[in-house]
């Protein structure tokens, strides 16, 4: 008897694994619920917009960093025109007003363009040209 008992328990413990696995074999592929269909269609759209958002997220990085470059260089490609007139005023006048000017750091920002590049003078040039400031005004080219 406890023989029998043990077999039964035995054939419906089997047959309960085999319909499970029927089951979830079933339910992975998607025949057995139709939402798995759709969510799966939703996760393919979903990717896709994953990575048009990535494309968009680093061409706008690259968009503001060459904006930082180019804010960076023409603040100081502006403070060697002023200090270029102060250069030349004292030359002029013949006396010392405003004394030695020295460069301010751009931080290595103009010489990141390289299409057109955008060279600083060093020392600062006296007179004064704005043709340091020209490449940064052409169409935007390569950082």
């Amino acid at each position: 008897m406890k023989h029998l008992v043990l077999t039964l328990v035995t054939v419906i413990a089997a047959a309960s694994m085999s319909l499970l696995a029927v089951r979830s074999e079933a339910s992975a592929s998607g025949s057995g619920d139709p939402r798995i269909a759709v969510l799966q269609k939703q996760v393919k759209t979903l990717q896709k917009q994953v990575r048009a958002l990535q494309k968009n997220t680093t061409l706008a990085l690259g968009v503001g960093l060459v904006n930082i470059y180019a804010e960076t260089c023409l603040g100081a490609l502006t403070a060697d025109l002023f200090q270029g007139t102060w250069i030349s005023i004292d030359q002029v006048t013949q006396k010392t007003t405003f004394g030695p000017q020295t460069q301010v750091n751009d931080y290595g920002a103009c010489s990141k363009f390289t299409n057109p590049p955008v060279p600083r003078t060093s020392p600062i040039a006296s007179p004064p040209t704005i043709n340091p400031l020209l490449p940064l005004l052409q169409t935007p080219g390569s950082v």
